[in-house]
């Protein structure tokens, strides 16, 4: 059997681990950023959620979905600008009507007042970022009906649980869309 250079194990694992942290960082590209799941008039036309490309390159999420308490679908050629935001209304037309410009939508379903598990499927079905929101805990009160949303501190940070989310003002940060 031939004799196998010394530390060609240590670079064969740190090869492998290193491919598959590469493949994780890949998978999770796109995670949810900012959710208004209850509105100060507790009006469901006014609900989004939106979402976060950490890559600096575009993403192409055609037949890409959102699902949980809410679903949709993502046409085709919808493109998330690397570092970009894109917001998914319950109603664009409202949305619109407060200032917000490329909205898409609308999903079916309400956002739970009380909290509950969002997915983000790519289009084969592949659940690629989730988060379980609540009013219970580590999460912020201001978000529930106040007018205010659930806002990640940092957005480069992977979705999931509380991870010191804050509440915010109700009108996200950027909107790049499509």
């Amino acid at each position: 059997m031939p004799k196998r250079p010394p530390g060609c194990a240590a670079i064969a694992a740190l090869t492998f681990a290193f491919t598959t942290l590469l493949s994780a960082r890949a998978d999770t590209s796109l995670t949810f950023n900012e959710i208004h799941y209850h509105p100060a008039t507790n009006e469901a036309l006014m609900e989004w959620v939106e979402l976060y490309n950490q890559m600096a390159v575009d993403v192409d999420i055609s037949g890409w979905a959102l699902d949980g308490g809410v679903h949709y679908v993502f046409p085709s050629n919808t493109i998330v600008r690397g570092g970009g935001f894109l917001l998914v209304g319950a109603s664009p037309d409202t949305l619109a009507g407060m200032g917000l410009a490329n909205v898409l939508g609308p999903f079916a379903g309400r956002l739970s007042n009380s909290g509950e598990q969002l997915l983000l499927r790519n289009n084969s079905g592949r659940v690629v970022d989730q988060v379980t929101y609540g009013i219970d805990g580590d999460w912020p009160v201001a978000p529930n009906g106040s007018g205010f949303s659930l806002a990640k501190l940092d957005h480069d940070n992977a979705s999931g649980p509380a991870a010191r989310p804050v509440g915010k003002t109700s009108e996200p940060r950027r909107r790049t869309a499509v």
